[in-house]
């Protein structure tokens, strides 16, 4: 579970060389975490044979055209909850202080609601259901991102589909 979250953390990000440079290999950690079912799969190799299609160049483009040029598709968690206004600094304070009551330390110049951010703090969570119920709290966003991302047909779609996949999960507690 860690790894996948840390997974779809680092391709969310705007890409480095260091992620280009692994592209063969996430989807063998993926699988490796058992965390993914099937389809999901599926969807990380459709993102990842995209990838592999472009130089880090024509990545790092593609990227900015649709998260850096778009109001609508970008990964600001707040501002699509509270765009401008006033609460949207208290709601940055608070999840920082989040962060840091669970040990988790940015480590980054990205503000704290950066979707990348916010999923690598998921890897850090050990209880799935924890972590289910954290992605749920931002259920809105995921689902408004999903929804822009499949109509405007980007690539980052399938991120976006593991995504809400993931959101519906049961969490089965298993007998000690």
């Amino acid at each position: 579970m860690q790894k996948t979250y840390k997974i779809l953390s680092l391709l969310l990000e705007y890409p480095e060389k260091d992620v280009y440079d692994t592209i063969p290999f996430i989807d063998n950690e993926a699988t490796c975490d058992h965390y993914l079912n099937e389809e999901e799969l599926k969807q990380l190799d459709a993102f990842l044979s995209e990838c592999e299609k472009l130089s880090l160049e024509e990545w790092q483009m593609y990227y900015v055209n649709v998260f850096d040029m778009s109001k609508q598709i970008n990964l600001y968690l707040f501002d699509h909850i509270y765009g401008d206004s006033r609460q949207r600094g208290m709601a940055m304070v608070n999840l920082k202080e989040t962060y840091s009551n669970d040990g988790f330390e940015l480590t980054t110049n990205e503000l704290p609601d950066y979707l990348p951010v916010f999923l690598e703090y998921l890897s850090f969570q050990t209880d799935e259901g924890k972590t289910i119920k954290l992605l749920n709290d931002i259920k809105n966003v995921i689902e408004k991102l999903h929804k822009l991302t499949n109509e405007k047909d980007v690539f980052y779609k399938y991120i976006f589909n593991i995504l809400q996949s993931l959101m519906g999960r049961e969490v089965t507690v298993l007998a000690t």
